[in-house]
């Protein structure tokens, strides 16, 4: 079994890919994991066959395997990072939140909104993602209460609750993406900002197969109905930690609809579109995104 020239290139063929991934092989090399996140890479092997995996199948035409291991133990280091600032989030002050989170563009949601269109933020598990839209969008008060966040619960059932409380107290709603359409038409009308998050596998009627990081993904396709039927903007939205332990959420420019008399093909266009946002920003920092998630459950196209 073989893939095609498409896929075995890895994620994108154009020049600004190349350099990317030219860069990404200079940073493996350079990546400095400390001794304790060794450690719980060797000691914590959950789903560490996963992450490996996953890297291979992504890197590994470009990265050696000593490469892709210290890469999955820079993962480590993140995910350790993450439960640590998890914990410290709600125990801090005000001022220290703002100080720990610097947003960049926020001109760019601001005018896309003023559209009256409501507003779709595309995003990821990048960086942490709580720490960052809580404390970065806590630094604007006006948008309290119209931010929320269609996702799939979690497991286990406390967990989920526990998070939900925690956005819920910091503004912002949560909305299942199961059976919520009706609900998320009507916050639209009404203005607010929903956000996706969109590198999770969709099998069924939820997703549509489309390309990411070089290799066919169930992709849900919620975002992009919404978008074809609403008009309301996309923009693509991530976040990552800093060398010095501070976080930057960094806004992009919205996304041009995709139009297409074949209603299907509209879908499936946009929602690689989507995707090709997505691997732009994971692959700025990619030792920060969720490497343990099973995203390739669709078997490889065949030459």
């Amino acid at each position: 079994m073989t893939h095609s020239a498409s896929h075995s290139a890895g994620p994108g063929s154009d020049a600004a890919e190349i350099a990317r991934m030219e860069r990404l092989m200079r940073d493996a090399k350079s990546i400095s994991v400390p001794w304790f996140c060794k450690l719980l890479y060797h000691l914590l092997p959950f789903r560490r066959n996963v992450v490996l995996g996953n890297l291979r199948r992504v890197f590994g035409h470009v990265l050696a395997e000593p490469d892709i291991r210290r890469l999955a133990q820079a993962y480590w280091a993140h995910f350790a990072r993450f439960l640590v600032e998890f914990v410290r989030l709600p125990l801090m002050s005000p001022e220290g939140r703002k100080a720990w989170v610097r947003v960049e563009n926020i001109e760019i949601p601001i005018r896309a909104h003023e559209q009256g269109k409501g507003l779709l933020l595309l995003t990821g598990h990048f960086g942490n993602w709580e720490v960052a839209t809580v404390a970065g969008m806590g630094q604007f008060p006006q948008y309290h209460r119209l931010f929320h966040f269609v996702r799939r619960p979690l497991k286990p059932l406390w967990l989920n609750d526990f998070i939900t409380r925690r956005f819920q107290r910091s503004g912002f709603g949560t909305l299942a993406k199961r059976g919520s359409l009706d609900a998320i038409l009507e916050l639209l009308g009404s203005g607010a900002i929903l956000v996706y998050v969109l590198d999770q596998h969709a099998g069924g009627k939820e997703g549509v197969t489309v390309d990411f990081l070089g290799h066919p993904a169930g992709t849900f396709k919620s975002l992009a109905v919404l978008a074809l039927n609403t008009g309301a903007p996309v923009i693509p939205a991530c976040c990552w930690r800093q060398p010095d332990g501070s976080h930057v959420l960094r806004f992009e420019e919205p996304l041009p609809l995709i139009e297409n008399e074949d209603t299907s093909e509209a879908i499936r266009q946009n929602t690689r579109a989507y995707n090709a946002a997505l691997e732009q920003m994971l692959l700025r920092h990619p030792e920060q995104w969720i490497w343990m998630h099973r995203r390739w459950k669709t078997s490889p196209r065949m030459n």
